[in-house]
């Protein structure tokens, strides 16, 4: 099945790799889940008390207890009732961006509420000083400034979905794709620390719970997603994901040829023309699915499904243009699926979407406890 998820352990390594459906794992832009600082706290008062909607228009003022509203994890203090009531009207305009993430490296790391920076009146935050010196320096490379898909014509539409269609009999048909019940993956994840990479271990209970586990020097780190749930566990304990990270992880699972396959009943796709993958003649498949946008490459003559791509964000936090490519292909329990995932950015091979899988196994006994987060510790 494949799910290639960037992971970038911030706090251990630049960049992992993890994982991918019908893709590969793949760990190579991600979320150090697993550090302290990750925990939910209480709200706490951001931007050094100073008032949001003033801030946003160019001023600095300090806030007041006495007007305060709670968004997430912070809770902003207003100079009056005035400015609050402007929060409130439009609190997607005057509060933090990203939601808390660093607006350099996006999910990968937590911003500090109070190393803040104003850019055409919306207000963001930053892991790092170096993180507020990167984005002044170049800031559209650090925001997702892709806009709607043009509308596209019926005729590519419908040839759109009947090569999706063709990539479904090509994996093995719709009641073996849509009849998944779950799906084991084991396999090796490419990363810039080193040849050896990283273990990973992907876990796909149907509908909608994700269980992913990368092994490292220090232990194994287990990040669990199910529906509006997002929590790792790691040899120190347990915390929740943030909401934006957790997101962040639903897209990329999204991300994946066999995702996207299961997804079609509630996808758009449309025909972009041919392209060439190696000395293979690949037809182009624009597929949205909820948040995510993908561009298949869908060989004709055999329907598999050869290369994904979507604009997202690399090892330093910039965007750009993410291509993977699968091989090796191989029958799993009445599918066909990649075992093999080679990609790039920006036209520049990359060792962090690199993956191969060591074994596959689909519609075997999962347990559920995997994917319920653990009670904490009784102290006696």
């Amino acid at each position: 099945m494949r799910v290639t998820i960037f992971m970038c352990v911030a706090l251990v390594c630049a960049c992992a790799n993890c994982l991918n459906p019908a893709g590969r794992f793949n760990t190579a832009a991600a979320f150090a889940p697993w550090a302290a600082w990750q925990q939910r706290e209480a709200a706490i008062v951001p931007l050094e008390g100073l008032d949001p909607v003033l801030l946003a228009g160019g001023k600095e003022a300090q806030g007041d207890e006495q007007f305060s509203v709670t968004r997430g994890r912070f809770r902003y203090l207003f100079a009056g009732a005035e400015t609050k009531a402007a929060f409130e009207k439009e609190p997607g305009r005057y509060e933090i961006q990203l939601g808390g993430a660093c607006a350099r490296m996006g999910p990968t790391v937590r911003g500090n509420p109070d190393l803040f920076l104003v850019h055409e009146g919306r207000i963001y935050i930053f892991g790092s000083e170096d993180c507020v010196k990167a984005f002044k320096a170049k800031p559209e490379s650090f925001l997702d400034t892709g806009g709607a898909a043009a509308p596209a014509s019926a005729d590519a539409r419908k040839l759109g979905r009947a090569l999706v269609e063709k990539a479904v009999e090509a994996a093995g048909g719709a009641a073996r794709v849509d009849g998944l019940v779950s799906y084991q993956e084991k396999g090796i994840a490419g990363s810039r620390q080193g040849a050896a990479g990283v273990k990973t271990a992907l876990l796909m209970l149907f509908p909608g719970k994700t269980r992913l586990e990368q092994t490292y020097q220090f232990g194994t780190v287990a990040t669990v997603v199910t529906p509006g749930v997002g929590f790792y566990v790691t040899p120190r304990g347990a915390g929740d994901l943030l909401d934006v990270q957790r997101d962040a992880y639903e897209d990329q699972f999204m991300r994946s040829p066999l995702s996207i396959l299961r997804a079609r009943r509630d996808a758009e796709f449309a025909a972009a023309g041919a392209a060439k993958v190696g000395d293979t003649t690949v037809e182009q498949v624009d597929a949205t699915v909820g948040r995510v946008r993908v561009r298949l490459g869908i060989d004709p003559a055999t329907g598999r499904i050869l290369t994904l791509a979507y604009r997202g964000r690399g090892a330093g936090g910039a965007y750009g243009r993410v291509v993977r490519t699968f091989s090796d292909f191989r029958a799993v329990g009445g599918l066909t699926l990649p075992f093999k995932t080679d990609g790039v950015f920006d036209g520049e091979a990359d060792p962090t979407l690199t993956s191969t899988a060591e074994s596959i196994v689909v519609n075997a006994d999962v347990a559920p406890a995997l994917f319920e987060r653990p009670k904490p510790a009784v102290v006696q």
